[in-house]
């Protein structure tokens, strides 16, 4: 089981970098469950099994679960 979860979050990662930029305009779920603009400060990566990336106004780095790009946002 931790090997498919393993797999599932490089998935995560390759697919956020590959198709997603550092200064992206998403929006997070947060944990009162609304959700907030923001932008990612940086590439997605793992942590502890975990797929992350840092979003502004977040310390540290927050659940790419939990982010979703905002694409309507700019157009």
């Amino acid at each position: 089981m931790d090997s498919i979860r393993a797999l599932e979050a490089k998935l995560t990662v390759d697919d956020w970098n590959a198709h997603q930029r550092i200064g992206q305009n998403v929006r997070v779920l947060l944990d009162d469950a609304s959700f907030r603009k923001s932008k990612t400060r940086s590439e997605a990566w793992i942590a502890s099994g975990q797929p992350l990336v840092l979003v502004e106004g977040i310390c540290g780095g927050y659940s790419l679960y939990r982010v979703v790009p905002d694409l309507k946002e700019g157009i």
